[in-house]
């Protein structure tokens, strides 16, 4: 069977690595040129494997329409040549479409999709449910297509889908929903979304005629939540939970409305799994380091960070920077400089954008204690240096704040 793949950002490097794994042949291509290509460099097939058939700079439509399905990037969704795919029957979803018949359940918002869903699986799991989990592979699932295809190849209870904030439209046609969680609406990927009025209409749209459970204590949610046919509103948590946070207690209060209510589980064994639920890797994390105290986490937006800085007053910041064109998320910096750590240290987190970084505290006249980064041991081998300090490791990066943490949680 030969495939296509069309667009190779994260979700279609990651697609075509899921249909390589699988043997099928594959076409893939994008037409910039300049696209980073790494998620595939790192594939064992080091782009030279056989099944596979790779084109950059062009999309050669023959080539396309003469496959037997095909995957297209959730950001070319409403492009033209998406709609072609569609209207000739060869979308990958319609090809494999078993994964309609599962009760699919999803979980979007600006923050704390991966916890909620996390949390929404185990407690599913621990009832004895086959259930699949994933989405979301810039959040650090494998992506959409290799949740459609696991689902195709295997018998599942439940699906549970972390849905980026960008990919609203295309999982609604990709996956049949039956029921969502949306956490929270906020000030990230404005590029896409152009104004938050627009991204709570996108999200009105996403939750209409569906049961949803929304946050209560999120103004914009409230707008829309008359869109749901069912409307569920969550708040916070007061059962036990081993988290650091607030906003970890409303994650775990959205997955408890979702799994009592709408799921049917019974209370108290929600109560026993959320109590014995443990950080999702990349997410907030406490450490107890030596005399100092570490929270870690991907915090690679205004909303995120402030949720987490004003829940304790940290001596130290530790950064990540965005990618180059990310520019909308510079706003982590206006509310840093509003913060005034003691000491703020920035590293290359997604991309190497730590000049760009330093530029922008100078407009803002930051005069606090500065620092660059540049590599994981420095920064590892900085906190050695320090005492009974409380110090917070975030920003955008989720690889390299991983791997800081997981150093720090290993060496404690």
């Amino acid at each position: 069977m030969k495939i296509s793949v069309i667009g190779l950002g994260v979700e279609g490097q990651k697609a075509t690595i899921s249909l390589l794994k699988r043997e099928y042949e594959v076409y893939s291509s994008d037409i910039n040129r300049e696209i980073d290509l790494s998620l595939l460099d790192g594939y064992s097939s080091n782009l030279k494997d056989k099944n596979l058939d790779l084109e950059i700079g062009s999309h050669n439509l023959d080539k396309i329409f003469k496959t037997d399905a095909v995957s297209v990037s959730p950001s070319l969704f409403n492009k033209k040549i998406c709609q072609d795919v569609i209207e000739r029957g060869l979308f990958i979803s319609d090809i494999f479409n078993k994964h309609k018949d599962i009760t699919t359940i999803a979980v979007t918002g600006t923050n704390g999709k991966t916890t909620t869903t996390h949390m929404i699986y185990e407690i599913l799991a621990n009832e004895g449910y086959n259930v699949a989990i994933g989405g979301n592979g810039g959040g650090g699932f494998s992506g959409y297509n290799e949740l459609i295809m696991d689902a195709n190849e295997n018998s599942y209870d439940y699906m549970i889908i972390e849905v980026c904030d960008m990919t609203l439209d295309y999982c609604n046609y990709v996956f049949d929903i039956d029921m969502v969680v949306v956490t929270n609406i906020g000030y990230d990927h404005m590029d896409v979304h152009g104004s938050i009025e627009q991204y709570t209409q996108e999200v009105g749209e996403f939750i209409k005629d569906k049961p949803a459970v929304l946050n209560k204590n999120d103004e914009n949610i409230i707008k829309i939540k008359d869109k749901s046919s069912k409307p569920l509103l969550f708040d916070t948590y007061t059962y036990p939970l081993n988290l650091f946070g607030t906003f970890n207690k409303n994650n775990a209060h959205a997955a408890y409305i979702m799994c009592k209510i709408l799921l049917k589980i019974p209370d108290e064994n929600i109560q026993k799994t959320l109590e014995n639920f443990q950080a999702v890797e990349g997410r907030t994390k406490q450490i107890n380091y030596h005399t100092n105290t570490i929270i870690t986490g991907k915090t690679d937006n205004v909303d995120a960070l402030k949720a987490v800085l004003d829940e304790e007053r940290f001596d130290i910041l530790i950064i990540g920077t965005p990618r180059k064109h990310e520019t909308c998320r510079y706003n982590i910096l206006d509310y840093i400089n509003e913060y005034k750590p003691a000491t703020l240290i920035i590293f290359p987190g997604l991309e190497d954008t730590t000049y760009e970084y330093i530029q922008h505290l100078n407009k803002l006249g930051y005069h606090k204690d500065m620092m660059v980064l540049k590599n994981i041991d420095d920064i590892i081998k900085y906190i050695n240096t320090k005492k009974n300090m409380k110090i917070f490791i975030g920003g955008n990066g989720q690889e390299k704040i991983t791997q800081i943490t997981n150093i720090l949680d290993e060496n404690k």
